[in-house]
């Protein structure tokens, strides 16, 4: 079965897009709600099929998240969907400048289905 981690430290925002994820795109679902939590849980589970991230965490924020998991071995090859309050612009311009390329940047809050229709494009490498 697909797994798709969820990183967001808003619990409300992190539950509802597991309810969407699992009930309307019937894919598994693994929530945490720091990017320090995500890494101590990668390192324990098998590795998810995509990874949803806020870039705003406590602690580490999403873009110190990506390059870490960028250099691991195990974990570099992840798909991730960057699902964000902060403009677009702004987070490419932020990930760009560390040589992050990430293909898919949902601002926050966009409809449900627009939100599967992502992840599906993604999983299938479009």
């Amino acid at each position: 079965m697909t797994l798709i981690f969820i990183i967001e430290d808003n619990e409300n925002i992190a539950d509802s897009l597991a309810y969407f994820i699992r009930y309307l795109a019937r894919y598994d679902t693994l929530i945490a709600n720091s990017a320090e939590l995500a890494l101590d849980t990668l390192m324990k589970v098998s590795t998810p099929d995509l990874i949803l991230l806020d870039i705003k965490l406590p602690g580490m924020d999403g873009i110190d998240f990506l390059s870490k998991i960028h250099r691991d071995s195990k974990l570099k090859n992840v798909k991730v969907i960057i699902y964000s309050g902060l403009p677009e612009n702004k987070v490419r311009e932020e990930l760009e400048g560390r040589n992050i390329f990430i293909h898919h940047i949902i601002q926050k809050p966009t409809s449900p289905s627009a939100l599967i229709s992502m992840i599906d494009e993604e999983l299938r490498g479009s």
